[in-house]
C-alpha cells in the first residue's frame, strides 16, 4: 500500500505538482488590503475611545458626588467637593482630611474650578460641572437637594 501511495505522488511527465506557501506578491497584496482597511477604520475607533473616556469620567464624577452626599449624611459633617480643570477632591473643610482625590487625565478637563459643600441633612450647594474632551462635553448637575443628574 505504501508503494502505491509513493507512485501516486511521483511526478508524471507534463503534470504539475502544486507547491505549498505564498508568493511575495500575494503576501504584499494582503498586507496592502489590511493597511487600507486599518486606515479607514482607525478614526472611528479613536472617536469611540474618546467618547467612552468622557462617559467613564462623567459617571465616576457623578458617583463620587453621590458618595459625598451619603458620607456627609452618615458622618453628620459638612464635606467639600472641589473641582479644578484637571480633577477633583473631596475633603472635610473643618479638619482638612482628604477623603478622595481624582485626576481626569486623557485630555479631559473641567470648564471652571468650582466648589460645592454637602450638608449633613442631605442638601448641597447647587453646581453645574461641564466635563469635556475632544469628543464633546457632558454636564453633571448637582441639585440643591444633593441629587446628581448627568446630561
Amino acid at each position: 500500500m505504501l508503494a502505491t501511495l509513493l507512485k501516486l505522488r511521483q511526478k508524471l511527465p507534463g503534470q504539475h505538482i502544486p507547491k505549498h506557501g505564498f508568493t511575495l506578491v500575494e503576501i504584499m497584496v494582503v498586507i496592502g488590503i489590511v493597511g487600507v482597511i486599518a486606515s479607514i477604520s482607525a478614526p472611528p475607533i479613536f472617536r469611540y475611545v474618546q467618547s467612552n473616556r468622557l462617559q467613564t469620567n462623567t459617571d465616576r464624577m457623578a458617583a463620587d458626588l453621590q458618595y459625598a452626599r451619603s458620607l456627609s449624611i452618615a458622618s453628620s459633617q459638612i464635606l467639600r467637593f472641589t473641582a479644578t480643570p484637571l480633577g477633583y477632591k473631596l475633603e472635610n473643610p473643618n479638619t482638612g482630611v482628604l477623603i478622595r482625590e481624582t485626576a481626569f487625565g486623557h485630555d479631559m478637563e473641567l470648564g471652571v474650578a468650582q466648589t460645592s459643600d454637602f450638608y449633613p441633612w442631605g442638601m448641597a450647594d447647587a453646581t453645574i460641572f461641564n466635563i469635556s474632551n475632544g469628543s464633546g462635553t457632558k454636564q453633571v448637575n448637582l441639585l440643591p437637594t444633593g441629587l446628581v443628574e448627568v446630561h
